[in-house]
């Protein structure tokens, strides 16, 4: 398998990675997972389709990146941050948000569990959990833009 994603990806590192996170995948959704047909086909169609995320993940990191160099302009002097200070200022930011949409970036963020052990833990859908973390992250954007450049 790793072999399989080499040939796509070009980056034996990479293969691997691509490979592990599958595995990974596989064991956590092991209970709701209904594989009908063979089971090596749906394997390498799953670390097919995960090259090819992580192919178009690559494009769309360049581009912004080029975006964001084209748009910053580089004459501009930015206040020091300091990392305590930063701390400091995301946990507040953090303290701010609602208390569901905080609850759920923590244990996202912080105790780092997955989508769906934290609808499960909350009884809501990975859908609210998703639309959550992306408005606590638009707020922590839109709090910390004049200090992270």
């Amino acid at each position: 398998m790793c072999h399989y994603a080499f040939t796509i990806l070009r980056d034996t590192d990479e293969a691997e990675d691509v490979v592990q996170a599958m595995f990974m995948k596989l064991w956590e959704r092991r209970k709701d997972l209904e594989i009908k047909g063979a089971l090596k086909g749906y394997l390498f169609r799953a670390v097919h389709n995960q090259c090819l995320n992580n192919i178009e993940h690559k494009a769309v990191k360049k581009k912004y990146q080029a975006d964001n160099l084209e748009s910053t302009p580089s004459n501009v002097q930015h206040a020091e941050v300091f990392p305590d200070e930063l701390d400091d200022k995301i946990k507040t930011v953090v303290d701010s948000l609602p208390q569901q949409c905080r609850a759920i970036f923590i244990m996202s963020r912080y105790e780092e569990l997955p989508h769906a052990e934290i609808a499960k833990k909350l009884n809501i859908s990975v859908n609210t959990i998703q639309n959550q973390i992306c408005k606590a992250l638009k707020i922590l954007r839109e709090e910390l833009k004049e200090i992270i450049v």
